[in-house]
């Protein structure tokens, strides 16, 4: 069959049908089951980001989360490129399919177009949000610079725990987003003492962290680092010198519905000492993973001690 003008596949039509759907290009082109296995490996970041949400925080889900977003980029780099090459191979030599039709590049050009901003919005408000950390009142355990990833399903399915690393809505202006740890729970009494926190009367326990511990944060320590324990859950803490006295907090309990929360760096952290109990309402997150961490690459990966 001779091909007509109107039968001929033009290259830059399949470069713009791939850039609007990944393997649009090659359903264009009559490569249907090359197309549809882009098509549908485009679509696969979501589950996967869904997933990485539900499991254990490691290293390694972070490391797979990364990779399967380079590789979803790539994905639709590729498709693009090659259905440039197709088109060049199949201009003259073409006959159209049933599906070489206007509906169908119109469908698959919705879901293209309308899939990658819904599914940024869905992440973004319920899966993982990335935020950087502006200020040390988080450190040793968060620096300056740091990018870190914030998971909201995991809040969606329990309460906070003390101990855990919260991001939520200042009670003063809910347009501030804050990062702190759970210190106690609607219940407990709690108090802070100079550098002692006592929650339902026991003393939270200190143990001082050797130097060789403090690898890769040395720079952005100015105090003494320990490990404080609190209802089985460990973590690093600076004690640092201050030229202004903090304010004790008298014994309160946490009344229904809220946390007490401080700041990792204790003595250069505004806190529930300061504007009170935070509402559980309005944490939304956990502080789970450093991805683009401030000072060394030793620090990529889960920020929790557990």
């Amino acid at each position: 069959m001779t091909d007509t003008p109107t039968t001929r596949r033009q290259p830059w039509v399949a470069v713009v049908l791939s850039l609007f759907a990944t393997g649009l290009g090659h359903i264009y082109c009559g490569r249907i089951v090359t197309g549809l296995v882009l098509f549908l490996a485009s679509l696969l970041f979501a589950p996967i980001a869904v997933a990485a949400a539900f499991m254990a925080p490691s290293t390694a889900v972070l490391v797979g989360l990364m990779a399967a977003t380079i590789a979803v980029l790539g994905i639709h780099v590729y498709a693009v490129v090659d259905a440039y090459r197709v088109a060049r191979k199949t201009r003259d030599h073409f006959e159209p399919r049933e599906y070489n039709r206007g509906g169908v590049y119109a469908l698959f050009i919705l879901v293209g177009v309308s899939y990658p901003p819904g599914v940024v919005h869905y992440l973004r408000a319920n899966v993982f949000e990335a935020f950087s950390i502006p200020n040390a009142s988080e450190v040793p355990n968060f620096l300056p610079g740091d990018h870190i990833l914030v998971n909201k399903l995991t809040l969606q399915r329990r309460f906070p725990r003390r101990g855990d690393v919260v991001v939520f809505h200042n009670p003063r202006d809910r347009r501030l987003t804050w990062i702190k740890r759970v210190i106690a729970l609607p219940g407990d009494t709690v108090a802070v003492r100079g550098n002692e926190v006592v929650v339902n009367g026991k003393k939270l326990e200190h143990d001082r962290v050797p130097a060789a511990g403090l690898s890769g944060i040395r720079e952005a320590v100015d105090g003494q680092v320990f490990y404080e324990t609190n209802a089985g859950s460990r973590y690093q803490i600076m004690l640092s010198p201050t030229s202004e006295a903090v304010a004790d907090y008298p014994e309160k309990r946490v009344p229904e519905g809220a946390c007490f929360v401080l700041g990792d760096n204790r003595n250069h952290s505004r806190d529930s000492r300061e504007f009170g109990f935070v509402a559980l309402g309005e944490v939304f997150g956990l502080a789970e993973y450093i991805y683009y961490p401030a000072e060394t690459w030793t620090r990529f990966g889960p920020s929790q001690e557990g």
